[in-house]
């Protein structure tokens, strides 16, 4: 299995480097499959001027067919043969939550279960924590986003992998949310949550987990 999590994804040459070498094939031969739900539920005020930058990095790096996969539009036959197509299916970020709803609302869970052997799954923000194991602690989510741990796990991540990630780290509108502050809300967390900068991203190999863009502050119990 092989995935790349990260905050904001083709942000840096070392990170659409690294992309390639996990792909096995050079970035101008890669095709790539978009899943785009996660930013339109975001609500009309929301500046969606991040998202033209995250695209535009994506057609900056990847010189093969870029796709869009609208889950709402196709059904899963059209859904399971676009992913196919592709070489990385990549979930852009946005509203939390809703991905992982989404792909129960239209049964293709299992899409992801199987493209994870074949595939790169590549997500940024809300799209890479779809793609981890839900953060179990109760006062994460109270504190940081006002919400019961029970309203988010009616509908829990992929949890592909055993690690989740906090993004966007000390980024402007995120200072707020300190080393201090993450280490107090994750330390009861039952595995380890990876607090990663819009420059930073997690790669996971067939069990092997490295980071690339500097060092990762790491949180919650017996993180790595």
């Amino acid at each position: 299995m092989k995935l790349c999590i990260s905050s904001f994804g083709f942000t840096t040459e070392k990170i659409a480097n690294e992309v390639s070498k996990l792909v096995g094939k050079s970035l101008e031969n890669i095709n790539i499959a978009i899943i785009n739900e996660a930013a339109t539920g975001l609500s009309k005020e929301k500046n969606k001027r991040w998202l033209i930058k995250e695209l535009s990095n994506i057609e900056k790096y990847i010189g093969g067919n870029i796709d869009f996969i609208n889950f709402l539009a196709y059904d899963k036959e059209e859904i399971d043969a676009r992913m196919d197509n592709a070489d990385i299916i990549y979930l852009v970020g946005g509203k939390q939550h809703i991905l992982s709803e989404l792909f129960r609302k239209t049964n293709t869970v299992d899409l992801f279960e199987k493209y994870a052997n074949t595939k790169v799954l590549m997500g940024t923000s809300a799209g890479s924590m779809a793609l981890c194991k839900q953060i179990t602690s109760e006062r994460f989510w109270k504190e940081r986003y006002n919400l019961e741990k029970s309203e988010v796990i009616k509908n829990p991540e992929l949890g592909l992998v055993n690690f989740s990630i906090v993004p966007h780290y000390m980024r402007k509108d995120h200072l707020k949310w300190t080393k201090d502050f993450l280490e107090d809300v994750l330390k009861d967390n039952e595995y380890p949550v990876y607090a990663i900068t819009d420059e930073q991203a997690v790669f996971y190999n067939d069990g092997n987990i490295y980071f690339v863009g500097g060092n990762v502050d790491s949180f919650g119990k017996n993180f790595k």
